[in-house]
């Protein structure tokens, strides 16, 4: 099937922010702080509505040079050291990702697709396509990200399912789609325990965050996979690959599946008149008579069977009161009877000594 015209022109536009990141001018965050500024000019006009979108062929100037066409789009898999920041530059000057020399001479301006905070290490997507960067970072679409972590303390079952149900923070609510417990290892005096957990979001030092509030620090954390891409077993901190084919396919799917989401979400829109129609139906229903009679049958069924089953767990009681009563008059006349039986096998033996020492008696009587 052909694409028809108008469906092209929607595929031509993009986000401001995110094709000002192509092109290898900033971050997004950035890129929106220069749109505000009135920086940036679309097609020689000032533009500075956030979140507008554009023609990717349209004209782009910032602070008045005009930018060239975007670069080959690049995607890596970095290895983030300990002790590193993610961003560009630092407000306390500590060393970033960027001053490792070796990303310095890449051919495209490449950012970091989310983030990993200073003692954190792992898995980092680099990429100069603002596109792939919203669909990875965005919680609407739920990509997993799995990290090792080490705890300073033994780590529980109950700790484990707390994660899973989720924990309240200061920004709202979190919790580990999957948890898993392994191995335990001697930190000095105490022993710290190896987890392996999964989120689905990216908020700020979210998993720190999350095992503090259970009264957990962590003493190592390390960011192994973001959904399929795994952090290969070969790349030592510092360095970085280009992803292969069948990562690349992947990435691809993941954008593609974030543009059928979008089509998806612009389709279920109804007319309002419509959901307001929705709206009185199920308010008819929910006070019809007839439902309401309903409800009250279902309230005397619920009673009437909660009486029955508290009757049958009395008498089943008091039957079992009953049986031990007899169990115990029982195992009683058991012992009364053994103890006669005793004292009669006790006579006998005495009886029998005696007989024995009459004979005995007896026959000396006969050697004399």
């Amino acid at each position: 099937m052909k694409k028809s015209p108008q469906n092209s022109e929607k595929n031509d536009l993009v986000r401001l922010n995110v094709l000002l990141q192509e092109f290898g001018v900033s971050s997004r965050r950035k890129a929106d702080e220069l749109i505000a500024l009135g920086a940036v000019k679309v097609d020689g006009k000032v533009e500075q509505t956030l979140g507008i979108k554009v023609n990717k062929k349209a004209s782009i100037s910032v602070h008045g040079k005009l930018l060239k066409a975007a670069p080959a789009k690049a995607t890596y898999l970095f290895h983030k050291p300990f002790m590193m920041i993610t961003s560009r530059k630092d407000e306390k000057e500590r060393a970033t990702i960027f001053d490792i020399l070796d990303l310095k001479k890449l051919p495209q301006n490449v950012q970091s697709v989310g983030r990993l905070d200073y003692r954190s290490e792992g898995l980092l997507v680099l990429t100069n396509d603002g596109e792939l960067a919203l669909a990875l970072s965005h919680p609407k679409f739920s990509v997993e990200k799995t990290y090792a972590v080490l705890t300073s303390s033994v780590f529980t079952i109950e700790d484990a399912e707390k994660l899973k149900k989720g924990i309240m923070l200061d920004d709202g609510p979190a919790k580990a789609i999957f948890v898993k417990i392994g191995n335990k290892e001697k930190l000095g005096n105490s022993t710290g325990q190896w987890i392996e957990l999964v989120v689905t979001e990216g908020r700020n030092r979210l998993v720190r965050r999350m095992l503090e509030a259970l009264g957990l620090s962590v003493v190592r954390l390390v960011r192994t996979a973001i959904g399929e891409l795994r952090l290969p077993n070969k790349l030592e901190p510092g360095k970085f690959r280009e992803v292969t084919e069948i990562e690349l396919k992947y990435l691809e799917n993941i954008k593609l599946e974030m543009h059928r989401e979008k089509n998806e979400k612009t389709k279920a829109k109804l007319p309002k008149e419509m959901i307001e129609m929705r709206k009185l139906k199920r308010k008819v229903r929910l006070n019809d008579t007839e439902y309401a009679q309903e409800a009250e049958r279902r309230e005397k069924r619920f009673q009437q069977t909660s009486i029955q089953r508290k009757k049958q767990q009395n008498e089943n009681k008091q039957k079992e009161g009953e049986n031990k009563k007899l169990w115990r008059k029982d195992k009683s006349e058991n012992k009364v009877t053994s103890s006669k039986k005793s004292y009669f096998t006790k006579e006998k033996n005495e009886e029998n000594q005696r007989s024995i020492i009459k004979r005995s008696n007896a026959n000396k009587g006969i050697k004399k």
